[in-house]
Order: structure tokens, then C-alpha cells, then sequence
């Protein structure tokens, strides 16, 4: 289904995906590290076992579940599948159009995935960049483009920066195991519900798949190695919310921004102390509410490839999904 969903789908309104298997190094040109894209979950389209709701917000939701008999892992599942529409302002001058955060977290993580197999596969011979202290957005950008492909395979050797700072280690983010897609009517009825019907009209949502991290208080020394590889690097950061963060491991990747996302802002981009970050050490801002699962007696219906293919996309393209399946109202 993950395929059908990438290959029929108008290239306009996709996130920022590309349809090869997560395996293996990633590309690392300029063009993949400018507008990267992050690769298809090896297991999609097999069996999930939905194992424990772990919270929503704004985005979508997450779900403890394992996928073909495989480890637990963190299922985020997206409210938004279609790219938000231009609204016209208020002035009725122009229009303005709104973040999508599917598109920033993939663009976040595919993003993340390439720094850390270069910063942690050094080649002496294609040598890693003299990082610039990131006063500017050129200063951002110059640090990228020194990790591509074609400036480390270029003979000539980048000027020194005049400000230069140590290249940080890879802080222990958790793993993001790629893009899949989920059917409307697999996902458990939650009560009390947690719903945002956006796209109600579809049958299916975009998903990325993680490492699951179990809840720990902060530990500053961890936390300290991400604020200072997202200083370095130049990602803009939210603001510290406990939710998002876990044993000084960020979680959550919509609280960042890479250069050339839609919210990236220059004044975030400032040396951090984690023990003035990190205001409280707990990893809650409130007891969450529990929520039961009602599971689903969904059933895939054995298809052609074709058959599924066709049935699959003229019922996105018409735009006339099945709206029963994710009616988490209980």
C-alpha cells in the first residue's frame, strides 16, 4: 500500500519522501542534504499489532505497536495526508500558506539521518567540513553544503572559517525507521477520543515509524549533547516542553526546524545550557489521561497488486476514502 500511495499520488502534494527501502547509506549529494527525503519503512504494508496509545498533539497521534512481528516500536500517525491549501489572507491580497508538519518532520529526519552517517563514518580522504559559528543563515547553510558530496570530493580545499567551532558529536537521537502509510479503519477507537478529522474524507494517513523511548527524567549530560549538535548544525528549536523529551532525548522532531524548512528562524539558532534549558527534569507536563483501545476487526482483502492499486487510488483520487474507520470518538 506504502508504494501504491507514493507512485500514484501527485508528486505536488507529497511530503518529502522517496520511494527506496530505508536501508543502507543514504545519498548525501547537495540536492539530497538541501531538500532531503526520507526513505520507506522496510516492513510497511505488513501486520501491526496495536499494543498502547502514547499521546497526540497537534500533528497526529502515537501508538505503541510492532509491524510484521518485529519490535515494539512508536507508530506517529498524521492527521494532515494532503498538503494544506493556500489561504487567501484577510486582506484578500496574496495568500499564506500553512506549515505542514508531516513535510518539516520528514524533512527533519531525513535530514538527521544523513548528518549522522557522515559525522559517524569519518573517510580521511573525503574529510568532514571546519564548522563556521552559525552568526547568519549563510553561516548555516556553508556548514551544510560542507558535509556534500561535492565540495568533500572537490580538490580544492575550503577557505578556514574565521570563527570556527569542534564538529559535536552525534547526539543519541532515537531512530526514525522511515515512512509507511496506515489504513483508516486499522486504527483502535481510543475513549476517551483523541481525534482531529482533517482529510476526513480519505482512508488513509502518512505515518513515520520510530525507536520507542520509554519515559526517563532528563539526564542533563545527554540533553546538553543535543542542544549543542542543534546549535552547530543549525537547527531552530521550540521551546522545552517535558512531553517532547526523554532522558535528555529529544522525541519529538517537529520541535525542529532545518535550514530551508518553512520554520526555520534565524534568532533560535543560539548556544543552549541544558541546565537552564531543562526547567524541570520530569518528562510530563500533567498526568496524561488514559485512554482504552478498542481494536478493529479490520482484514486486508487478498488483491493483485493491480486490483489494489486501482481500488486504493480511485478512492483517494476521488477523494471519497471510507470516513468510518478513524472515528476515534469511541
Amino acid at each position: 500500500m506504502a508504494t501504491f500511495a507514493f507512485e500514484r499520488s501527485n508528486p505536488a502534494e507529497l511530503p518529502p519522501f522517496a520511494n527506496e527501502v530505508l536501508e543502507g547509506p543514504p545519498p548525501t549529494t547537495w540536492r539530497d542534504l538541501k531538500r532531503p527525503k526520507l526513505r520507506r519503512f522496510p516492513r510497511h504494508g505488513e501486520d501491526i499489532t496495536w499494543l498502547d496509545y502514547l499521546g497526540h498533539g497537534i500533528a497526529g497521534l502515537v501508538f505503541k505497536v510492532t509491524i510484521g512481528g518485529g519490535d515494539p516500536v512508536a507508530l506517529k500517525i498524521f492527521w494532515r495526508t494532503r498538503r494544506p491549501r493556500p489561504r487567501l489572507l484577510p486582506t484578500g491580497k496574496g495568500y499564506t500558506q500553512d506549515e505542514w508538519p508531516l513535510e518539516d518532520e520528514s524533512h527533519n529526519v531525513a535530514l538527521l539521518e544523513k548528518l549522522e552517517y557522515l559525522i559517524n563514518n569519518p573517510d580521511d580522504e573525503r574529510p568532514l567540513p571546519i564548522l563556521r559559528r552559525p552568526k547568519t543563515l549563510a553561516d548555516v547553510v556553508a556548514n551544510l553544503r560542507g558535509f556534500s558530496d561535492e565540495v568533500r570530493d572537490s580538490p580544492v580545499i575550503p577557505p578556514l572559517p574565521e570563527d570556527p567551532i569542534r564538529m559535536p558529536d552525534f547526539p543519541p537521537l532515537p531512530a526514525c525507521y522511515g515512512w509507511t502509510t496506515v489504513h483508516r479503519d486499522e486504527i483502535p477507537h481510543l475513549v476517551p477520543a483523541a481525534s482531529d478529522h482533517v482529510d476526513g474524507e480519505l482512508g488513509w494517513h502518512w505515518a513515520i515509524v520510530y525507536e520507542l523511548v520509554p519515559g526517563a527524567p532528563q539526564d542533563l549530560a545527554v540533553g546538553q549533547a543535543h542542544l549543542d549538535f542543534f546549535y552547530a548544525m543549525g537547527f531552530a528549536m521550540q521551546g522545552y516542553n517535558p512531553d517532547n523529551w526523554r532522558g535528555g532525548r529529544l522525541i519529538d522532531m517537529n520541535d525542529l526546524s532545518a535550514s530551508f524548512s518553512t520554520g526555520w528562524r534565524r534568532p533560535s539558532i543560539i548556544p543552549r545550557d541544558a541546565k537552564e534549558w531543562f526547567w524541570t527534569l520530569d518528562f510530563e507536563n500533567a498526568p496524561k489521561q488514559k485512554r482504552r483501545l478498542i481494536q478493529r476487526s479490520f482484514k486486508r482483502k487478498v488483491v493483485s497488486k493491480e486490483e489494489e492499486n486501482g481500488a486504493f487510488f480511485d478512492d483517494a483520487k476521488r477523494g471519497t476514502g471510507n470516513n468510518q474507520g478513524l472515528s476515534l470518538d469511541g
